[in-house]
């Protein structure tokens, strides 16, 4: 039985950015200056332990100032603390700033209030002379579920009292959805995820210790399938797998989060009109499906700012039925972009289909981007002893795709000597190779367009829409064999049909403003 996710007692408060409002009431002129009007929690915070926001007070005066009082208006009654120069509570008196110096004062929320804006004041009395700097926030209700793994006989496990998916179950947009630790859904369960909700991720962190000793902390929220999710999203009420974080400076970075991955004996998943964000590798598929449809089927989908991978398949399978499975990854109209290593990594081979999809790699000053290795990365080969290598089938396809990125090679073929991928195609796709590189690639090139400039409209800001000259325009072939038959591109809209040919990723041409 399907059941609204109904979880009371896993309810938590947290607080939310709201800092896109200008304060009514600005600091009021006098002695002191601040380094801003207001003190606004731009950040997303799972627990009631918020980070502080911080408020630097200046003297400019030629001379020592003593504030004979600093204090937050409402008293014991106000919604957040404070410490002023080291000393911790809702007041302090007969603090002295040198002159031309300053201090900094470090403000909490401890708020239990739901779905409430809260405010305050912090007021300083000089003399006869009172400035004021304005406290405020948003709290929010959220559903919270929480796990939390143990190591045991040097095997993780989950702790008792973790949460995980006992049933069918349906996440709705009512409110924001917490995700802390390893959340499972076992096999045999269905999750459907509506549209327009949002699941964010905690940065849970576990120290694990090697043959030596040596610990290693790695990031465990995430999402992990056994069972089935569907996550079907709308254009106007898109869904998004996020970090808690939504203060700007961890907005658009990497590696808060671990991922969303499927097992091998997850099937029938679904992502549609959904945004991956921010994790350290956005999805992970192992295995070849387990009944006749493909085990995640992607569309109309985001997938960008990745520690690590974008897209990562393990195919590892040797019983020969690849070529008669269906692929394990289905994706369409779908941009993967801002990638530390891989925007895909296939691995140990297997089967995969990519049908007019971008994937875009470029070395920005902002967010901090940087990589050395070419984006896509397909092996048919796997070591389970890191001695031995097997060889896997690999049947993988892109068509109508557009690759292209930073470095000179944005394509590697990862094979054996002697062991050359059952089916390798990059057909009527735009791809970066470099000269030397080039006689690897080609015999996997099909009407396909090598080493010349996509033309995106502004790769920068992320936007790979082509302009008016893009080589990607009618470059495609019509209604790809394979495909799910779709006649739209990534905003999947009526005025976004891909009329007189398909255009090459997930942008069909208009012209743009």
């Amino acid at each position: 039985m399907r059941v609204k996710i109904i979880l009371g007692w896993i309810a938590l408060f947290i607080v939310v950015l709201s800092s896109c409002e200008r304060p009514l009431n600005p600091v009021a002129e006098g002695i002191l200056t601040f380094d801003r009007d207001s003190v606004n929690f731009d950040s997303v915070f799972t627990t009631l332990l918020t980070p502080s926001e911080r408020l630097i007070v200046h003297n400019e005066q030629n001379k020592d100032l003593v504030i004979s009082r600093v204090w937050l208006e409402r008293g014991d009654a106000s919604e957040f603390d404070m410490i002023v120069d080291g000393i911790q509570g809702g007041e302090a008196t007969d603090v002295v700033i040198a002159r031309k110096d300053s201090m900094h004062i470090f403000v909490n929320l401890k708020s239990k209030e739901q779905d409430a804006w809260v405010e305050d004041y912090i007021l300083f009395e000089i003399g006869d002379e009172i400035q004021r700097v304005l406290v405020r926030a948003r709290v929010v209700d959220a559903y919270f579920l929480k796990a939390r793994i143990k190591l045991e006989n040097q095997f993780l496990n989950l702790d008792s009292g973790s949460f995980f998916f006992r049933r069918d179950t349906v996440l709705t947009p009512e409110k924001p959805i917490i995700m802390d630790g390893p959340i499972f859904i076992p096999e045999g369960v269905t999750v459907t995820v509506l549209p327009g909700t949002e699941i964010f991720f905690t940065p849970y962190k576990f120290t694990v210790r090697d043959s030596s000793n040596v610990p290693t902390v790695g990031l465990y929220s995430w999402l992990i399938v056994d069972g089935t999710l569907k996550a079907e999203g709308t254009v106007d009420l898109p869904i998004e797998f996020k970090s808690v974080r939504f203060d700007s400076a961890a907005l658009e970075n990497p590696a808060q989060w671990r991922g969303l991955r499927f097992l091998p004996s997850s099937k029938d998943n679904i992502l549609r009109h959904c945004t991956v964000k921010n994790a350290q590798i956005g999805i992970e598929v192992d295995s070849i499906p387990v009944n006749d449809q493909p085990k995640l089927t992607v569309q109309y989908c985001q997938i960008r700012n990745m520690g690590v991978h974008g897209v990562v398949g393990v195919g590892v399978d040797g019983s020969g039925s690849v070529a008669a499975a269906l692929p394990s990854i289905l994706m369409e109209n779908t941009v993967v972009n801002t990638c530390k290593q891989h925007t895909v990594l296939t691995i140990g081979g297997g089967k995969y289909d990519f049908f007019n999809c971008t994937f875009a790699n470029f070395n920005l000053a902002w967010p901090r981007f940087s990589r050395r290795s070419p984006q896509i990365r397909l092996s048919n080969w796997f070591t389970f002893d890191g001695i031995t290598a097997d060889i896997y089938p690999s049947y993988t396809r892109f068509v109508n795709c557009a690759i292209w990125g930073s470095e000179e090679d944005e394509i590697v073929l990862d094979t054996l000597n002697g062991a050359p991928f059952d089916l390798l195609v990059f057909d009527h796709s735009l791809v970066r190779v470099s000269q030397d590189y080039f006689p690897a690639v080609s015999p996997h090139l099909k009407d396909a367009i090598a080493n010349v400039d996509p033309l995106f409209n502004d790769f920068t800001l992320w936007d790979y829409r082509p302009l008016e000259t893009s080589p990607l325009i009618n470059a495609g072939v019509d209604n790809p064999q394979g495909s799910s038959g779709y006649l739209d591109d990534i905003r999947g809209r009526m005025d976004s049909l891909r009329y007189d040919g398909f255009d090459i990723g997930a942008w069909e041409y208009w012209p743009l403003e």
